[in-house]
């Protein structure tokens, strides 16, 4: 009789008539289920791999195509991705429910903790975190302390002097991401002057609206012209206005040249070195292809490909 090795190593031909000689003894005694598992060996498609991620939601703009990409280029491996914010990403990675963790933020140290010192972190990209106003506005300049102002609640209406350039009326409303966000530790760290976020939320202003995801901020602030809030640069398009500050505007030129001051890395985070295919994976993000990703969807390419990690 053969072995399962003697049967991958026999060529189309051979494997065509012993897979015929197979079905004529499976299928009267396994019918459909017997073809399957049959061809499955038939075949030898070898061992497949999942490869499960989880987090930022502004890291899932690039990942929505780098995965299936990645996953192109390895027929053998599956890889799954769920955008739950930065927080919960690097909690299921300590808790094992993921392989990587995808983060706009980096790790605590009470995270690294948790993971027993392993977390390792890359940086597969840079992003500018911009302000956003209706696209109804005329452009609108602040300051750090005077966005600061206008998230706590200290600038409350757009005719205020610090704001009405914007040519807007009304109270503002003001638009946050969800505790647990890397986006708003982000925010939160440059903007709000809370970088140990010893009490998250206290920053902003009462009757804050939270969005879980930057899409739904942008989609709020498009819909509303007193709406004002804040999202990845990957986000900023034509339904909306990019607020400047401190006279420079959020783009990827500035973000380069470190002259516009809300400005971050986008990481994908595992336990300890990855291994195998998730070294694979980690890897492809530093190629050219995924670079090409990074810049494509309007994020900042880190320009090195890690050829070992």
């Amino acid at each position: 009789m053969l072995s399962y090795g003697e049967i991958q190593t026999m060529s189309f031909g051979k494997q065509t008539n012993l897979l015929t000689i197979i079905l004529i003894i499976l299928i009267p005694v396994a019918g459909a289920t017997g073809f399957l598992i049959t061809w499955g060996v038939m075949r030898g498609g070898g061992a497949s791999t999942e490869i499960n991620v989880e987090g930022s939601t502004t890291v899932w703009k690039i990942m929505e195509t780098s995965h299936q990409e990645f996953m192109a280029a390895h027929p053998s491996v599956t890889v799954t991705v769920s955008a739950t914010g930065s927080g919960s990403g690097i909690t299921a990675l300590i808790d094992g429910q993921c392989d990587v963790a995808m983060a706009s933020r980096p790790f605590k140290p009470e995270e690294n903790t948790a993971a027993g010192g392993e977390l390792t972190d890359f940086a597969i990209a840079k992003d500018g975190l911009a302000i956003i106003i209706n696209s109804a506005a005329d452009p609108l300049d602040v300051t750090i302390e005077e966005a600061r102002q206008i998230f706590n609640g200290e600038i409350t209406s757009w005719s205020d002097p610090e704001v009405s350039d914007a040519g807007l009326t009304g109270d503002i409303q003001v638009v946050v991401r969800e505790s647990g966000s890397g986006t708003r530790d982000t925010f939160n760290d440059i903007v709000m002057g809370d970088e140990d976020q010893v009490e998250p939320g206290s920053q902003y202003v009462s009757g804050a609206l939270e969005k879980t995801s930057n899409q739904l901020i942008k989609d709020a602030v498009a819909e509303n012209e007193n709406y004002i809030g804040y999202v990845g640069l990957g986000y900023v398009s034509g339904d909306v206005e990019a607020v400047s500050i401190g006279g420079v505007a959020p783009s990827k030129a500035t973000v380069v040249d470190d002259s516009y001051p809300v400005a971050r890395s986008l990481f994908l985070i595992t336990i300890g070195e990855p291994e195998g295919m998730v070294k694979e994976f980690i890897n492809f993000h530093f190629s050219p292809t995924c670079q090409y990703i990074v810049e494509d969807v309007g994020f900042i390419a880190v320009g090195t490909k890690w050829d070992e990690l």
